[in-house]
């Protein structure tokens, strides 16, 4: 399935994999919402894809049985927020970024109380860390 840079040219709805690119495999779908797909990455960096296949669409991105990232695509196919589950950013962890912006001078920001109820049920559904 899709990955971080490697669709050819989505502003031109051309999503053939690049030569190179990461690629992620499905694990599912959340079972009371299908536009939520759980997704892993084998590679040692584990990064939320910059495009998604589909617009709209909610990625959960897992390393090692844990959750990694949380990713929401805009109708244009671009990451519009993204959850950081990895490290801490000014002290908060978890911490959201907004449109690929990780400008390690903008304050950490926690996830809203609706990304925070989606957490819980993703854990759970997939018994996730």
């Amino acid at each position: 399935m899709g990955s971080r840079g490697a669709f050819e040219n989505v502003d031109l709805s051309d999503f053939s994999f690049r030569e190179g690119g990461q690629h992620y495999k499905s694990i599912g779908t959340l079972g009371n919402d299908s536009n939520v797909k759980v997704i892993i990455q084998d590679s040692k960096n584990v990064k939320a894809p910059e495009y998604s296949h589909t617009p709209g669409r909610i990625y959960a991105v897992v390393k090692d049985g844990q959750l990694k990232h949380l990713a929401y695509y805009d109708e244009n196919h671009n990451q519009a927020v993204c959850i950081d589950f990895a490290h801490a950013h000014k002290g908060v962890q978890p911490h959201r970024h907004i449109y690929l912006n990780h400008d390690k001078n903008n304050l950490g920001e926690p996830p809203t109380v609706s990304e925070e109820k989606l957490i819980k049920i993703i854990k759970k559904e997939f018994h996730l860390r």
